[in-house]
């Protein structure tokens, strides 16, 4: 069996390029029976490979003494070894709490960031972690009950570079029981780790109730059927990857330099037009690129966060925003798709073109402006007495008008007034709530604003017995 091990690490290492020699190698080990396991096998390939090993373990203190115990354990290891080892020591459980994280999650984020640390200062890029084949079984059986696609439904990768680091699993092909059987012809003794016994966390419950329950009542070779169809679905899914990497390169562009453009946006934009082009099952990989390629990862992107994009995607409105996990924001504005980074704000990013004459609608508030043009009869076309009703001097208008929210830098000449004034003093000097002045729509044409609606139209606009066309303009829900 120690050879059968080794035989399979080795094929593992080979099929997937995980090694070079001389590498320098960080070994994630915890304690327990898989990265012990790891560590000795590695050994085993140190001078064939020429490895430079080093140890790294993270006390995640999150079991009191046992913890503490662990870490001993993997000091002492070490050294017997003859490695270089690393302990780091961080608080879990007052990560998760702080930042509103499972426990799991809030470990693997701390544990990364120690490997990171660790690989920085050692200038070594590459980590070796005990992953086994009953992970990777209970990873697809746990994504399927979630709701995974397929990309999900591929399970754990052999190799997968994070940032600068590159994280290999030989053991990867090997299952539990061989781990055991390995350790035991060593006479290796490991730690046991209480936590894996409860089951309040869902592995938990799927390695110890559900896997078994099914090898005894449906497929008693149901983990390597997990396994053998996450392979399969990891070829097809490379596959499809490089297709959408073709055609995501065809519908990312610049931001649009048009008059309402975010001249600072950093986000990711996509053409709705080309991406509605492409067959479906590439829309959704070219969604979810565009997030990696934004944040470096997929993480906590599910299968409702892609269905909420392609609504988006697929509706009339000019406009909308979804707030996804970890302060991503997608938009539509009109013609793109964009993904950015930030924190939702109480604040309407809206804009349409007004249709003259006709109905406009602004679906997000709730309203719509009615536009007619007629030969100027008075000076007065509205009464004074409705606030959402107004008449301007048509020809003055400079090209296409639209409909709008507010811009920082906005500013116009109310009526009445000689000089201009900035938009926030005048929202301002109208003791206007801060909820609202974001919600303020304006009408304007290609460079100025015609009417804050309901508050104070343009002094420029404005209808004087030398008008000849008067644009009427009601705004109403």
């Amino acid at each position: 069996m120690k050879n059968m091990s080794k035989q399979k690490l080795l094929k593992t290492i080979q099929n997937y390029k995980m090694l070079s020699k001389g590498d320098g190698l960080l070994v994630g080990v915890s304690g327990g029976p898989d990265s012990v396991a790891l560590l000795y096998l590695l050994m085993e390939l140190k001078d064939d490979y020429d490895l430079q090993i080093y140890v790294v373990h993270l006390n995640h203190m999150l079991r009191e003494d046992e913890s503490d115990d662990d870490a001993g354990y993997v000091e002492k290891l070490a050294k017997r070894l003859k490695l270089p080892v690393f302990i780091g020591k961080k608080d879990v459980g007052e990560f998760a709490k702080a930042n509103k994280l499972s426990l799991e999650e809030a470990a693997r984020i701390q544990r990364y960031e120690f490997y990171k640390q660790i690989a920085d200062k050692l200038n070594i890029r590459k980590i070796a972690l005990g992953h086994n084949a009953n992970d990777n079984a209970e990873t697809v059986l746990m994504r399927l009950l979630r709701g995974s696609g397929e990309q999900g439904l591929t399970g754990i990768y052999p190799v997968r570079q994070i940032g600068n680091l590159k994280v290999i699993r030989p053991l990867l092909n090997i299952y539990r029981k061989e781990i055991e059987s390995f350790l035991k012809e060593k006479k290796v003794s490991v730690r046991t780790d209480s936590s894996n016994a409860d089951n309040k966390f869902f592995r938990n419950k799927v390695r110890l109730e559900l896997i078994p329950f099914l090898e005894e009542n449906y497929n008693q070779n149901i983990k390597q059927v997990l396994v053998n169809t996450a392979d399969i679905l990891k070829e097809e899914n490379e596959y499809l990857e490089e297709i959408a990497k073709k055609f995501y390169s065809q519908a990312e562009h610049p931001p649009s330099k048009g008059e309402f453009s975010d001249t600072n946006d950093e986000g990711i934009h996509l053409s709705i037009k080309k991406i509605r082009d492409f067959p479906l099952a590439i829309q959704r990989r070219i969604i979810r690129y565009g997030i990696k390629k934004l944040t470096g990862n997929l993480r906590q992107i599910t299968y409702q966060h892609l269905n909420e994009i392609f609504k988006l995607l697929k509706g009339s409105l000019a406009y909308g925003q979804i707030d996804l996990p970890n302060d991503l924001i997608v938009e539509r504005l009109r013609k793109e798709l964009v993904i950015r980074k930030g924190k939702t704000q109480d604040i309407y990013n809206i804009i349409y073109p007004v249709k003259i004459p006709g109905e406009t609608l602004v679906p997000e508030l709730g309203v719509k402006l009615v536009c007619t043009i007629s030969e100027r009869r008075s000076n007065l076309e509205f009464s004074t007495q409705n606030r959402y009703q107004e008449s301007f001097d048509y020809d003055k208008i400079n090209g296409l008008v639209f409909v709008r929210t507010r811009k920082d830098g906005d500013s116009f000449r109310p009526l009445g007034m000689r000089g201009g004034k900035k938009i926030k003093d005048f929202l301002i000097d109208q003791k206007i709530p801060q909820p609202e002045k974001n919600k303020v729509l304006f009408l304007t044409d290609k460079t100025d604003i015609i009417w804050l609606i309901g508050l104070r139209i343009s002094e420029r606009f404005k209808v004087t017995t030398k008008t000849k066309r008067v644009l009427k303009v009601s705004f109403s829900e």
